[in-house]
């Protein structure tokens, strides 16, 4: 998010522009530009929203104009309303179950950015009336044919399980989580062990289990993933206790 400050957009293409004082009469001008057919009025709509939100001013008026604007294929737009919706999901809960359908219809999308883009979104809103709804499109994306969704599912297990512990488990997605350190993508292998490291750590159950067979598959994923995923699996084979001292 720019920083918040006054004055037009700098010669820098800063969007400080968006943080300018609201004037009287701007939400009625802010609506009548979240319904233009141009792309590019609707996007600064968007972020002019966004901006005063972020300032402390309430929007929450413009929820439905906000929403429809999510019924587009451009990635950017989805992004600023679904900002917007985990925003005001605590506040509104009944306006956000409004947006459920878009979810997902966006978790089957064809593009796989859009599709992990609904199914995180999902996992950031902390109502208790959606979960029931992310439990099909969780599960499909576990199984993606895209390692971004699958690895970005992965860590929406984790936020699930924060406020469904029991449904996490009716719906067998800890074992799916444990599948997933098989996976050929060591991003996802390394989401898998950091969701099941933070369930473990919530739960205060042992929910990783490390085997020889895991120990040999984590070692694997440890050189090709990410620094913060090193971070997790070391930490997970840290905490390994080896059978015997032949295994050690």
């Amino acid at each position: 998010m720019p920083p918040i400050v006054g004055g037009n957009k700098d010669a820098g293409g800063s969007d400080s522009r968006f943080f300018t004082t609201q004037k009287k009469g701007e939400m009625h001008e802010l609506r009548l530009e979240l319904h233009s057919t141009d792309r590019t009025t609707k996007v600064d709509a968007v972020k002019k929203v966004i901006a005063s939100m972020t300032v402390g001013k309430d929007v929450s008026m413009l929820f439905t104009d906000v929403l429809n604007c999510v019924q587009t294929g451009n990635i950017e737009l989805k992004k600023l309303v679904y900002l917007y919706l985990i925003n005001y999901a605590k506040s509104q809960p009944e306006l956000t179950l409004l947006a459920v359908n878009t979810f997902v219809k966006d978790a089957n999308d064809p593009n796989p950015l859009i599709r992990a883009l609904a199914v995180r979104t999902m996992g950031c809103i902390r109502v208790d009336r959606i979960t029931e709804y992310l439990c099909e499109p969780l599960s499909r994306a576990l199984r993606d044919e895209d390692p971004y969704v699958r690895k970005t599912a992965a860590v929406c297990v984790a936020k699930l399980y924060d406020i469904a512990p029991a449904l996490v488990q009716e719906r067998g997605f800890l074992e799916t989580l444990h599948d997933l350190i098989s996976d050929s993508n060591p991003s996802v292998v390394a989401n898998s062990v950091a969701a099941l490291s933070e369930i473990a750590e919530t739960s205060g159950q042992d929910v990783m289990k490390i085997s020889a067979s895991v120990l040999q598959k984590l070692l694997a994923a440890l050189n090709e993933c990410t620094e913060w995923g090193q971070v997790f699996i070391l930490d997970s084979l840290a905490k390994y206790t080896p059978a015997d001292s032949r295994e050690a």
